[in-house]
């Protein structure tokens, strides 16, 4: 048999450089000309040994290495470490530097407030590329896991309870002790019968004590908090809720704008409900751009509140209702008693108005010179009226929402039409596509870091990863066309 020369030690004339293994159209060659194309002066400065001091490795190195490492779900700063030692790629983005793990984390801890400017800078290039027009946008939100244990939710309440049990159960040795028991043979624990045990017992409840006191002093200095509320005191800024798989966990609601498959803009709430998160999440996104013309979201994002903001600002929501409103052609209106009658002949009595929806005097307050009903309605969102049963004094009450009511329609009008329904179907395929590549592909489905700081440059990081990744791709894709 012939076989081609094979030797493992074989030397070569001339040292070859890493990109001839890789080749110019590698993923990380591409990578590197695009970030060198980005401004990172603000992170570069921020560096301060220009006057002395040892030499740092350059940001852009360490940069390039945690953005590979995220594009490909190596998150941990060890393993990074590890395939700056073996892996060309990381070698390449490197330069053949090996800074090793604490270097690394230290740099996503300390210099990840300086990603914000970066990530913006890689959308600003995937718009000038065409990939991103801020035209029909789709908002969502996940679950992502915190670094924390549900077994460190603790309250004030239960933290200071547990302090006065130690206490208590010193004193009881300290009776003990004063009636001289420690001796006497019974059914009472071994460890008291003598001083040696009741001084070593004593000592572990002052240390236990000790620990309950350092854990409520920290509970203390989050304010302001209830002292039922519960708070986790290794990542105090997460909170307990329901997970995509059903479980309940320490973790943070992730709200997306995306278009194209791209991220625009991101924003972390501690609370699982997602309807109060649109408007802060637009307005991060005008913060950082501006306002997409049209933006897509599920029936969890819909209210008046959200409607209203999104005509306000001039942006065209396609967002379903969760709910029908009241159907008040079922009803008789009568003016003068300011009542509604329905067709089973029950009739039910104005009783309270709900949600003020802009304040017209002190207090937030209607002014007295409102005097018309109808007027003084419209100032209102929720009209609650009551009847109660004359027999069984049963109340049933009746909620009239005129602007709940307008946008409704509006909405049904937009979605049943074709056009509407081409444009909401978008939103599948672009945002859901999203949380789908971090958490399937890129294998990210909870945070290392740890408080809003640590969690919003973790986010970061795996947005920048998902863009490059995602830019790159379409550029690879172009170029062969």
């Amino acid at each position: 048999m012939i076989f081609k020369n094979y030797q493992r030690n074989q030397s070569v004339l001339l040292p070859p450089t890493i990109i001839d293994f890789l080749g110019e159209s590698h993923e990380v060659v591409i990578l590197s000309e695009f970030l060198s194309e980005i401004n990172t002066s603000e992170l570069e400065a921020s560096y301060k040994n220009k006057n002395g001091g040892r030499a740092a490795y350059h940001p852009v190195a360490l940069l390039s290495i945690l953005i590979y490492g995220y594009m490909n779900g190596i998150f941990s700063s060890r393993q990074l470490a590890k395939q700056l030692r073996q892996n060309l790629a990381f070698m390449y983005l490197a330069g053949n530097m090996r800074p090793d793990f604490r270097t690394l984390a230290r740099f996503r801890k300390e210099k990840g407030v300086y990603l914000e400017n970066i990530f913006s800078d890689v959308v600003r290039k995937a718009q000038k590329m065409g990939l991103v027009q801020f035209n029909i946008c789709s908002l969502d939100g996940t679950k992502i896991y915190a670094s924390a244990s549900t077994s460190k939710n603790r309250t004030q309440k239960a933290t200071s309870d547990k302090i006065r049990a130690l206490i208590e159960e010193a004193e009881k040795i300290d009776q003990i002790e004063d009636k001289e028991f420690g001796d006497e043979e019974d059914g009472g624990d071994p460890e008291l019968r003598t001083k040696a045990g009741r001084d070593k017992k004593k000592k572990e409840l002052e240390e236990r004590r000790k620990a309950e006191d350092v854990k409520l002093k920290k509970l203390n200095s989050l304010s302001p908090m209830n002292r039922d509320t519960r708070v986790n005191l290794t990542d105090p800024d997460s909170r307990l809720m329901q997970m995509k798989r059903k479980d309940f966990a320490n973790g943070y609601n992730v709200q997306n704008i995306t278009e194209n498959g791209l991220i625009l803009s991101s924003s972390i709430f501690n609370t699982s409900n997602d309807i109060n998160t649109l408007a802060l999440s637009l307005e991060e996104l005008k913060n950082r751009f501006k306002y997409p013309k049209i933006i897509l979201a599920d029936k969890g994002y819909s209210s008046e509140n959200n409607y209203t903001f999104c005509e306000k600002n001039g942006i065209d929501a396609y967002i379903p209702p969760y709910s029908k409103p009241t159907d008040i052609s079922n009803y008789v209106y009568d003016e003068q008693q300011d009542s509604y009658t329905d067709r089973g002949g029950r009739t039910f009595y104005f009783k309270q108005h709900c949600g003020l929806k802009e304040k017209k005097g002190k207090r937030g307050r209607p002014r007295k010179s409102v005097e018309s009903i109808q007027e003084r309605h419209r100032l209102y969102k929720r009209i609650k009226y009551v009847h109660i049963d004359e027999e069984t004094k049963k109340k049933s009450t009746l909620q009239i929402s005129p602007g709940w009511r307008n946008h409704i329609k509006k909405q049904k009008e937009k979605l049943s039409t074709d056009q509407g329904k081409q444009i909401y179907k978008k939103r599948m395929h672009d945002v859901e596509g999203v949380f789908a590549n971090i958490k399937k592909n890129l294998r990210f489905t909870s945070f290392n870091l740890r408080s809003f700081t640590g969690v919003n440059i973790e986010w970061t990081l795996i947005s920048l990863a998902h863009n490059l990744k995602k830019i790159l791709r379409d550029c690879r894709q172009l170029s062969r066309h």
